[in-house]
């Protein structure tokens, strides 16, 4: 039997095991996508880690991420490089000394991330 092709997934919506740090709920909040630390024992959301990441292109976000090391927050960028992988990168020093790591979607991935921009490029219905 044939089957579509899926439309690939363009959005960082949905939970990541990060490199080092655990899991990671990213999901909207307002205009932009934050992400959660996962209690891995009752699946609850607990402190914020990725603060309000907004599109800068399709596949590419920024705003700031909290590190629960230092207790400090910072710039940071986060880009899709896959439908289950997601780069993500803090910065310091006034954004010049920057370094991230690579996220791993966990489970089903979610259906596609609707931008500002998309909606406004696509063409409105004649009711």
């Amino acid at each position: 039997m044939y089957r579509e092709p899926e439309e690939p997934v363009d959005t960082p919506l949905g939970d990541w095991q990060t490199e080092a740090k655990g899991l990671v709920r990213i999901e909207p909040c307002g205009q932009a996508l934050c992400g959660y630390v996962l209690d891995r024992s009752t699946n609850t959301k607990r402190e914020t880690v990725l603060v309000d990441m907004k599109s800068k292109t399709d596949s590419e976000w920024s705003g700031n991420i909290y590190s629960r090391d230092t207790g400090s927050t910072y710039y940071a960028t986060m880009a899709l490089k896959g439908p289950n992988s997601l780069r993500v990168e803090a910065c310091a020093l006034g954004r010049f000394f920057c370094s991230g790591n690579a996220w791993s979607r966990i489970g089903a991935t979610p259906a596609r991330l609707v931008t500002y921009r998309q909606a406004l490029a696509e063409p409105r219905s004649q009711n």
